[in-house]
């Protein structure tokens, strides 16, 4: 088993579970009136979302992680096969949240055009579906996969799987791309209100109803954001 893979995953993994938790919280404030939407931090969040899991993290599973697996447990194949669909249609959803954003910026002048207000409504609930999905996803992963492949793999399965999620300078990927996902992540939290992240808290003229408690998870995955330096 190499640990120094497991723990690339689960640190990726932190890391996208934190922005996926923050684009939630953000867009529900907005939603119940608590805040304006903060579409500089929803760009920013979908900008990484479409840039890291997408085009990096999840490729590289689908390359090395999961072909790795089946060698050794071709009986999980039903399982990596949905794992795998679910990658495409993850990269479907962000797409569609990013075109949804676009367009609510341009319905938004201090407060909503037109039929704005009903599609904020509907582009939060796609949100909460988009990361209620990604969430199923993870625990699919962490659940089916990840221990089978702790138990299955040798050191010399992890090798290439290691050397690809570890990789600095390949061909593909590089120095730059690594930083501008640093520099992305970076610009979340500094663009996520408080108390997720470092930005003021414009607030809209009518006061909104008092927020629900927050959980002992959403507390623990608020801080995680604020703290994690996943590179």
């Amino acid at each position: 088993m190499s640990q120094a893979a497991l723990d690339i995953l689960k640190r990726e993994h932190r890391a996208i579970s934190a922005v996926l938790f923050c684009l939630k919280h953000t867009v529900g404030e907005a939603r119940r009136g608590a805040i304006v939407p903060p579409f500089a931090m929803i760009h920013a969040v979908l900008d990484y979302l479409t840039s890291f899991p997408n085009r990096f993290h999840h490729p590289k599973e689908d390359t090395y992680l999961f072909p790795a697996v089946l060698a050794r447990a071709p009986d999980l194949e039903p399982v990596i096969a949905d794992l795998l669909a679910q990658h495409e249609e993850g990269e479907e959803r962000v797409s569609d949240l990013k075109d949804r954003a676009a367009e609510l910026q341009t319905l938004w002048n201090g407060r909503w055009q037109g039929d704005g207000a009903a599609k904020f409504e509907a582009f939060a609930d796609a949100v909460d579906s988009y990361v209620d999905f990604e969430r199923a996803h993870g625990r699919k992963e962490g659940v089916e996969v990840m221990p089978r492949a702790q138990e299955a793999l040798t050191e010399e399965d992890w090798a290439p799987i290691e050397a690809a999620f570890s990789a600095n300078d390949d061909p593909i990927f590089g120095e730059e791309p690594r930083s501008r996902f640093d520099n992305l992540y970076s610009r979340i939290v500094a663009l996520a209100p408080a108390p997720m992240g470092y930005a003021e808290r414009e607030k809209p003229a009518k006061a909104p109803p008092p927020p629900e408690p927050e959980s002992r998870l959403e507390r623990a995955s608020r801080q995680k954001l604020l703290t994690l330096n996943w590179i």
